[in-house]
């Protein structure tokens, strides 16, 4: 809608497209418009044009917006301001506010009829006001004259509005604030002088409740009917010290008066609480989340587990048969490879089902490292430069790989959210030291102490950290990101896996240079007697005419496992139902040396089964097979007298060397 007559507009912006954007708007809009780059040339220009309404940049070259605003103070300039500025700081909005702005908006803006609107409201707010002040200059003497006889009313007054119980102003037409109660200065955290007659309502009121309020109270002036109703409003309270309050607002006129009474109920608490309780329902519903996940990994894990075991024996079978520098063994050694990381990435996925609880063992840490850094190079920018300094002679550790990548995997992704925006270096390195005795003061976390350590550290040149947040970092649920970008969880659980590992984690950061995360790790030797004991069961993997049993619903399993065992020298009786297979065991207990079973299996499952098994023999030999850990557990098979569980996929070389193993320790 455009103006009734053609105001004159003058906007002060150091960037000329800026400038010319919003006059060929205004100008369009029916207003004219005046130009000037800086405050200096600003004030040039309202001498001369003399404008109706000022839109002002506060960060410009000669003379900022602040200061024009100073300006206009001191010589007693009463002009519209709306300050239109990118520098987003509440203290900027508090500030230019102070010194008479009447309106803020921020850039950059999106939708110019904002700035229409913004514009028309000031002018109306300034029309207002020159009547008012016209209208509040004829009332003057008026008001002389019967000042004496409101004295005793008004102290009366006083006293009921002091001790309402609750916060309470007293809201002139021109919005300035001519009494407030002790209860609203503490409020606040102002005194009464400070806010009475020095202060507008709207200094005290977050900028998107403005608008809500000024209607009500412009709507109570023209509208006698709406007057009589008292109404009542949720809005943000701002305070001195910075701190947001939240307040019921109840806004009424005062009968005989175009004075508003406002009553404030603080109910801050009551908003933290109900974030508390949804921030509790957040984290059910992602518990939740995860739950379901988890269990869909698993039945999926199951599934590829049982899927990958034939390929792995089928492939093993034909590697035996073929010479192993033709084309059909290498090609089967492909097959066999593949799958075998298809089997660490199904073990991966059971691992988040069962929630990380994995047994340590003696693993070296540079192929676990190397492959963080290769999914690293695939999945982050190239404005991030990764560069790896990875020790491959360094000792082994003991530790769950799965857990080790998690934390890696984790320090790098931390990195990586430091350096999006600005790109940078990222480095990983890992390599062993020697932990003397006189640095075990400097390092009191580490329960071994002195010794040989194993340190990783991920270093990035990113935005970096300041103190207090470092004390925090490794804090659960603590986060300086989106929500969509973290959890609070990654940091605290490295910290979690790395002490479970008898190791530090340290961290060192400076704000715009970037942070280093350190990691020490036990040392541990490799034995000669477990490579020994290793050869000596390899010698052991083929049968010397061993009666087994093999029980898999699974057909293509079961298959495969005849097959590659009596290749092996065993002799094999195979079977895909377990009552089928508790039959015949009832028939020949006798003449079977040692029993393979799946757990999971209609009709029967695997422990039901031995436990028929071992009521008719009792020394019999059995190992149980599974793909997915979560459907038995260590205590239950060590209860029912089970002598080896294997996770699947296995291949049949290494089921004949548990055979071995377990008919060799029974004879000796």
């Amino acid at each position: 809608m455009k103006p009734t007559r053609a105001f004159n507009i003058l906007i002060i912006d150091d960037e000329a497209i800026i400038r010319q954007s919003m006059r060929t708007y205004l100008k369009d809009s029916g207003y004219q418009v005046v130009e000037a780059e800086n405050g200096r040339a600003g004030l040039l220009m309202l001498e001369k044009e003399c404008p109706d309404l000022v839109i002002l940049d506060l960060r410009m070259p000669q003379m900022g917006g602040l200061q024009f605003l100073e300006t206009l103070n001191q010589d007693g300039i009463d002009i519209p301001v709306i300050v239109v500025s990118g520098t987003g700081t509440m203290t900027s909005v508090v500030q230019a506010l102070r010194l008479g702005a009447w309106d803020y908006l921020f850039k950059p803006i999106e939708d110019l009829t904002m700035l229409v609107h913004a514009v028309e409201k000031c002018l109306k707010e300034s029309q207002l006001r020159q009547e008012n002040m016209a209208y509040q200059e004829r009332l003057e003497e008026l008001v002389r004259e019967r000042t004496l006889e409101l004295k005793a009313s008004e102290q009366r007054y006083k006293a009921v509005f002091e001790y309402t119980g609750t916060a309470a102003i007293i809201v002139e037409p021109d919005h300035m604030i001519s009494m407030a109660n002790s209860r609203f200065a503490d409020l606040v955290g102002m005194t009464q002088q400070e806010i009475e007659g020095q202060k507008t309502w709207q200094m005290f009121i977050a900028d998107r409740d403005v608008d809500l309020l000024a209607n009500h109270l412009r709507n109570n002036r023209t509208d006698p009917a709406r007057a009589d109703n008292a109404m009542q409003y949720e809005v943000a309270l701002k305070t001195a010290s910075g701190s947001p309050k939240f307040v019921y607002a109840s806004l009424g006129l005062i009968l005989g008066t175009e004075c508003h009474v406002v009553s404030l109920v603080d109910v801050t608490e009551k908003k933290q609480a109900e974030k508390r309780w949804q921030g509790l329902e957040r984290q059910l519903r992602k518990s939740q989340k995860m739950e379901a996940i988890g269990t869909l990994a698993g039945g999926i894990a199951h599934d590829l587990n049982n899927i990958l075991s034939p390929v792995l024996g089928y492939a093993d079978m034909i590697m035996r048969t073929s010479k192993p520098d033709g084309q059909v063994f290498q090609r089967s050694q492909k097959i066999q490879t593949a799958a075998l990381r298809a089997a660490d990435l199904v073990s991966q996925v059971l691992a988040f089902n069962r929630g990380g609880t994995e047994e340590k063992r003696r693993i070296k840490l540079h192929p676990v490292v190397r492959e963080v850094v290769t999914l690293l190079k695939g999945s982050i920018p190239v404005t991030i430069k990764i560069v790896d300094r990875i020790d491959r002679h360094c000792d082994a550790v003991m530790a769950d790989p799965t857990q080790i990548h998690q934390v890696i995997m984790n320090l790098c992704t931390n990195a990586y959210h430091a350096m999006e925006e600005t790109g940078g270096k990222l480095v990983v390195q890992l390599d062993q030291i020697r932990m003397p005795l006189e640095k075990r003061v400097e390092n009191p976390n580490l329960i071994q102490g002195s010794g040989d350590y194993l340190r990783i550290q991920v270093k990035d040149t990113g935005c970096g950290m300041a103190d207090d947040i470092l004390e925090r970092i490794f804090d659960p649920y603590f986060t300086t990101k989106e929500e969509s970008k973290g959890t609070g969880l990654g940091l605290a659980t490295a910290y979690s896996i790395v002490k479970d590992c008898q190791g530090d984690i340290r961290v060192k950061s400076t704000p715009q240079q970037g942070s280093c995360f350190t990691v020490f790790l036990p040392a541990c030797k490799c034995l000669d007697r477990e490579i020994s004991t290793g050869q000596h069961i390899e010698d052991q993997c083929t049968g010397a005419g061993e009666r087994l049993m093999v029980v898999d619903d699974d057909y293509d399993i079961a298959a495969m496992c005849k097959e590659g065992f009596e290749y092996l020298g065993y002799r094999v009786a195979s079977f895909s139902s377990s009552t089928e297979a508790l039959d015949y065991f009832r028939k020949n207990h006798g003449q079977i040396d040692l029993v393979v079973t799946d757990q999971t299996m209609p009709e029967k499952t695997g422990t039901e089964l031995i436990r028929e098994m071992l009521t008719i023999r009792k020394d019999l030999p059995v190992i149980l097979c599974s793909g997915y850990a979560a459907a038995i557990n260590q205590k239950a098979v060590e209860q029912i007298g089970i002598k080896r569980f294997i996770m699947k996929p296995v291949t049949v070389d290494a089921l004949s060397r548990e055979i071995q193993q377990i008919l060799y320790s029974k004879e000796r």
